[in-house]
């Protein structure tokens, strides 16, 4: 690790234990500048820019370099840009993270990823479910049985099926493509995985609801579990791109507190 590099630790939320990615700036000297709650039990409380030891920073957990996005700036470039942010109030989890300050020392832009996968499968959430609500009119092209087979329900019911496979493979999406981040993959080869996951899962799911009409009820429940995925696609990219933007207008804000390097 040298200064200006990129630092990556992991660790969980206080309470849940859910896993996250904590990042910050090599200061050159033990010493790392990164954006943190004033008390991670009460991460909405506020927080600010502090410069700890690396030990500190670490919290027990190995430390890694990340090189994603690539950066715009010298590392030496990078680390005084951190520098002259050490002792800024302002911290929020979702809008000004430590992620967003990492990647704003590096590039100048106010992004964090792990809050972009979020949002963006939110948004995926709504056009899939979208998807799985319109699949009703499939009755009128496959007929009714065909319906019953893929929900493993009568019509009546069948939406109730749908929506739950939907959200979990959605789910299962989300959670493979976070890991992968946490791994290090860049941002396309961890989209792909979460994809590939989420599709694998609808088609599992529905496959599985058809099961009980019997080898039929597996395929045509399998086609429509991979039909809904593919189908709410168009639909939940726009919704994912309008909530990358919104997100994107929200955390630009933060750069307006920082002063220009």
């Amino acid at each position: 690790m040298a200064r200006g590099d990129r630092l990556a630790a992991d660790r969980r939320l206080a309470g849940c234990g859910a896993g996250y990615v904590h990042y910050g700036i090599d200061l050159g000297d033990g010493t790392v500048a990164h954006a943190r709650p004033h008390s991670f039990e009460r991460i909405w409380s506020g927080g600010g820019v502090v410069r700890t030891s690396l030990e500190e920073f670490a919290r027990g957990q190995q430390v890694r370099v990340v090189h994603e996005p690539a950066a715009l700036f010298s590392q030496e470039d990078v680390a005084l840009r951190a520098e002259q942010h050490v002792g800024r109030e302002g911290y929020s989890p979702v809008t000004d993270n430590c992620e967003h300050f990492t990647t704003w020392c590096a590039t100048g832009r106010c992004e964090s990823r792990q809050i972009d996968i979020i949002a963006a499968r939110l948004g995926r959430i709504a056009g899939k479910a979208s998807a799985a609500i319109t699949s009703r009119t499939v009755r009128r092209g496959v007929g009714h049985v065909s319906v019953r087979t893929a929900a493993g329900t009568t019509a009546r019911i069948g939406l109730k099926a749908l929506m739950p496979a939907v959200l979990v493979a959605e789910g299962v999406a989300m959670a493979v493509e976070w890991k992968a981040h946490r791994a290090g993959h860049d941002q396309q080869v961890s989209k792909r995985a979460g994809d590939a996951a989420g599709l694998a899962t609808s088609t599992a799911t529905f496959a599985a609801a058809g099961a009980i009409t019997g080898p039929v009820g597996v395929v045509v429940g399998a086609a429509t579990g991979a039909a809904v995925w593919a189908g709410g696609s168009l639909i939940s990219k726009t919704a994912a791109w309008a909530g990358e933007r919104v997100a994107s207008g929200v955390t630009s804000l933060a750069v307006r507190r920082r002063s220009p390097v």
